[in-house]
């Protein structure tokens, strides 16, 4: 669908990507767990928000406002998604092209180029994006497309253009940092491994590289259509995160 579009629209603000990895909410609120090992515990930025059920770790999206309010936007999303996204902000080679690439050369073949990602939406419990192209020679032309957020985000990552969220669901759905904290190492039992500590091991087996290599050998099997090896990779990481605390 054609359309123009105002990308200083007061109606959104601008955000950037928590490099967050899961989040879960039970008896002491809501956690987003980073991708450094810490923990935050939110609130919501709403005092009408109300008590979230409590329900089991997810693989999220978490994007940041960059207003000056710090409020945090949690989505949940698939974990290909999410794998796929710490793999784009860490530069991680992937020997076949993924969905995002192939999706990037399209557009650019078509003559456009990605200008713009926003969240716009929800309805119920599901976020919606949109994906605004304009046209190489001619920036007034624009053409959008309404997809997941997850496959947006990704999108814009690769793409390197701004990500923005609607204003006023920014701040009914955000949540607030109460408390950030690291959890303490506790031999071959932590389920976390802070950076600084990367080049002192302990001589304890590493629950985070075996955990890592799973990930690894289950996007590489998707990215190379090995869909079974990936099911079974899946269920491997499945089984290892149930044995550990995730708190």
């Amino acid at each position: 669908m054609a359309e123009s579009f105002n990308e200083n629209d007061s109606d959104y603000v601008d955000s950037s990507i928590v490099e967050a990895v899961e989040v879960k909410s039970g008896p002491e609120g809501f956690m987003i767990k980073m991708r450094d090992g810490r923990h935050l515990r939110c609130a919501h930025n709403n005092p009408q928000g109300g008590h979230l059920p409590d329900y089991a770790p997810h693989p999220a999206i978490v994007l940041k406002m960059e207003d000056g309010t710090g409020l945090l936007l949690p989505i949940i999303v698939l974990e290909m998604p999410s794998v796929l996204l710490m793999a784009a902000i860490r530069n991680v080679q992937i020997a076949r092209p993924t969905m995002y690439q192939v999706v990037r050369e399209m557009v650019d073949k078509m003559g456009y180029k990605v200008k713009l990602v926003r969240v716009t939406k929800r309805i119920h419990e599901a976020y919606f994006a949109r994906l605004y192209l304009t046209k190489l020679d001619d920036e007034t032309e624009c053409v959008s497309f309404d997809l997941r957020p997850s496959d947006a985000i990704n999108i814009a990552v690769r793409c390197k253009v701004p990500i923005q969220v609607n204003k006023f669901l920014a701040y009914s759905d955000g949540m607030k940092v109460v408390e950030s904290a690291k959890p303490s190492f506790q031999g071959s039992s932590s389920d976390v491994l802070i950076f600084k500590e990367l080049d002192r091991p302990s001589g304890q087996p590493c629950v985070e590289t075996k955990e890592f290599n799973l990930i690894r050998n289950m996007l590489i099997a998707a990215v190379e259509e090995r869909y079974r090896d990936a099911a079974q990779w899946r269920d491997k990481l499945t089984q290892l995160r149930s044995k550990r605390n995730w708190a």
